[in-house]
């Protein structure tokens, strides 16, 4: 699923969660919650807010972060000099993004791979 419709689904659960939390505290079953309407309403109230906290929360979090794979990054810096060599690889299963920086001086080596490349494979 497309990352904006990730967060078209997380706002539409968020707001049902509310309503259903709000709509569960106004029906009180257990009869815990005060018996005068306009304190069982506010009381209701806060309970369906910290229910689409909890929701909105947990839903940012698997559309923010690319719960599928996607989204991961990676950033490494590296600098070497003399005759050191540095090998910077960007992991498997390919991250979403690879920003990778290396400095050599004198004979240093420096070899790259952006990630999703088997060892030994080239970068594209």
């Amino acid at each position: 699923m497309a990352r904006p419709w990730r967060w078209v689904v997380v706002v539409a659960a968020t707001g049902a969660g509310f309503l259903i939390a709000f709509r569960l505290g106004l029906w009180d079953p257990f009869g815990w919650f005060p018996e005068k309407d306009s304190d069982r309403a506010s009381v209701a109230a806060g309970f369906g807010g910290a229910m689409a906290a909890v929701i909105a929360l947990v839903g940012g979090w698997w559309a923010g972060s690319g719960a599928e794979g996607g989204g991961n990054s990676v950033r490494q810096r590296a600098r070497a000099s003399g005759t050191s060599q540095i090998t910077q690889d960007g992991g498997l299963p390919a991250p979403g993004r690879v920003d990778q920086r290396a400095r050599a001086d004198g004979d240093a080596r420096v070899q790259q791979r952006g990630g999703g490349e088997a060892p030994g494979e080239p970068s594209p």
